[in-house]
């Protein structure tokens, strides 16, 4: 083994620990609203094949089939006898939690086991990607880059639930970047098979996931365009030859697509017995989200939003919200390294994979601007791209910085500089994981006032501090016996409190708050003055009994219902 293959292991060994430390840790702490969807949609993937009713794996649009993969192994793990009790499919998830609590299975241990399933994916796909990126981007890029991405806190909180952002943004990347190893590394078929399988998985994951398609369709036009002009400098260009690189290129996208293909299909049973039906189903639902936007008000940069409605500069302002400092800056150093290239002597390879990253994260954000539902989350392809261009640019910063000071200080000195500068940008990107362990989602970019200042512009809150509440009520006596109302009420608080959760309506009324013994009121819909400014004015007149802090934000009330 030589020195090179050393030091791959022992950069692979550090990325590995930087993506499992911060998310392999408190898994059954809060629940997102949407995650008890995702096990509910599990539990009725693994009835549908232990019944092989193949149609009926096909459980939403997304389409999720990796998530409910790994919930499936999550109740493999915690209640495999789930199917031999449970007749039949789930349709509401509120249903599958008063099951599964019925009969004294925790809802929180089987999802944690889903997520520990969805933390391991996440982790390989992202090792594969890093393996793959230190071929085209050089070890150090590669590193710092990595970890970035690992030590991310928007993308540590959205990587670590049983959803399908995490998921989905670490397989688009790894498909991307195989596929630029093909073309830069030796055209090894390999990559191509890494990178369409890994595409294919992705489609399985989110439909989003399908922008993949034309933007490989302009890597490989881009590339036969640069081919024309190498050829140019070189000998005469003619029609044969033009047809015939035409043709590699389509030879190429097609192998490319026939991998990603059967990938979607095989692990997917739904599309062994309904093919056109299923994706007819998942093309025309993207639409409708696309259109039709939100199904509720949205709170944005201090504005209320009304049903289907949003902004349209959304996605910029919530990228820089939801980066850090480190990424911002080590972005401006790969933007000045690729304008000042030739001067700064860049390998003209790096500098072109970096560019079709940072090409791949703007048409995304352009593409995902073009819908009307917008959540901060959908951009997460874009923050993991942008984050390995950002730790590239740092890298052309010290390489530049300390070959320059050749001349004037000692070999040993310019790599203690080295060392110094990139444990720097990696403590400093640790910093923002450790304030927010384990609530990620606190993290919001100090540059801008951090979480103190985000409540002013982002729509925070997505279920975590409502544990804390669950554990609050949980000490009160006879906690089993309470009656709690509360917004996310159905997993975010259920999952944890011993007692009964009535879920927060939009249609709710006081009279029907009354019926309760106490009542949960959360940041996320006191923003958007939900379920209505009536109620919302009645408990402006009550103290609460208990209020949750995370990061020195207030995230939830607790009144005691008169």
């Amino acid at each position: 083994m030589n020195k090179s293959h050393i030091l791959t292991g022992l950069a692979l060994l550090g990325v590995l620990l930087a993506l499992s430390l911060p998310r392999l840790g408190e898994l059954d702490r809060f629940v997102t609203p949407d995650e008890p969807k995702w096990l509910m949609r599990s539990a009725n993937f693994y009835h549908a094949l232990s019944d092989f009713d193949l149609k009926n794996t096909y459980q939403h649009e997304h389409p999720g089939v990796t998530v409910t993969w790994a919930g499936l192994g999550g109740f493999l793990r915690r209640y495999p006898q789930y199917v031999e009790i449970r007749p039949g499919q789930v349709e509401r998830a509120e249903k599958l939690t008063n099951f599964l609590r019925n009969h004294k299975i925790s809802p929180i241990r089987i999802l944690a086991a889903g997520r520990f399933y969805m933390v391991i994916f996440i982790i390989l796909t992202l090792s594969a990607a890093f393996l793959v990126s230190s071929r085209l981007l050089g070890l150090m890029s590669a590193l710092i880059g990595f970890m970035l991405i690992a030590l991310d806190p928007f993308f540590a909180a959205l990587s670590r639930l049983l959803h399908v952002d995490g998921l989905v943004s670490a397989l688009m990347l790894l498909s991307v970047l195989a596929y630029l190893a093909y073309l830069y590394t030796g055209r090894r078929w390999f990559f191509i098979l890494i990178s369409g399988i890994s595409a294919g998985l992705s489609w399985l994951t989110k439909s989003p996931a399908f922008y993949l398609l034309p933007f490989i369709g302009l890597i490989s036009l881009l590339e036969l365009v640069f081919s024309i002009q190498r050829q140019k400098g070189t000998q005469r260009v003619t029609t044969r030859w033009v047809a015939r690189e035409i043709w590699k290129g389509v030879a190429l996208a097609l192998g490319w697509l026939a991998v990603a293909g059967a990938t979607f299909i095989l692990l997917w049973p739904a599309m062994w017995v309904n093919p056109l039906g299923t994706l007819k189903i998942i093309f025309s639902q993207a639409m409708v989200y696309a259109v039709e936007g939100h199904e509720n008000i949205t709170f944005f940069n201090g504005q209320i939003y009304p049903v289907g409605d949003s902004a349209w500069y959304f996605y910029p302002i919530s990228f820089v919200w939801r980066t850090s400092p480190v990424v911002l800056i080590g972005l401006g150093l790969a933007g000045i390294g690729m304008v000042f290239r030739k001067r700064l002597s860049l390998p003209a390879q790096r500098t072109r994979v970096v560019g079709y990253l940072s090409l791949y994260a703007i048409i995304f954000l352009i593409m995902m601007s073009l819908g009307d539902k917008k959540f901060d989350r959908y951009l997460l392809p874009a923050h993991l791209a942008l984050d390995l261009v950002a730790g590239y640019g740092w890298v052309v910063l010290a390489e530049t910085l300390f070959i320059r000071l050749s001349d004037r200080i000692s070999l040993g000195s310019r790599r203690v500089g080295v060392i110094l500068m990139y444990s720097s940008v990696i403590v400093w990107q640790l910093s923002g994981v450790l304030q927010t362990y384990p609530y990620y989602f606190n993290y919001y970019n100090p540059l801008l006032g951090g979480s103190a200042k985000a409540g002013e512009v982002m729509m925070i809150g997505w279920g975590e501090g409502l544990d804390l509440a669950a554990d609050y009520l949980n000490e009160l006596p006879s906690a089993e016996k309470l009656r709690v109302v509360s917004w996310y009420g159905n997993g975010s608080l259920s999952y944890i409190f011993k007692g009964q959760t009535i879920n927060m309506e939009v249609d709710m009324t006081l009279k029907d708050l009354r019926k309760a013994d106490y009542a949960v009121l959360y940041i996320n819909q006191v923003k958007r003055q939900l379920p209505s400014r009536e109620i919302l004015r009645y408990f402006e007149d009550l103290s609460p009994v208990h209020v949750v802090f995370i990061g020195g934000v207030e995230y939830a009330w607790i009144y005691d219902m008169p």
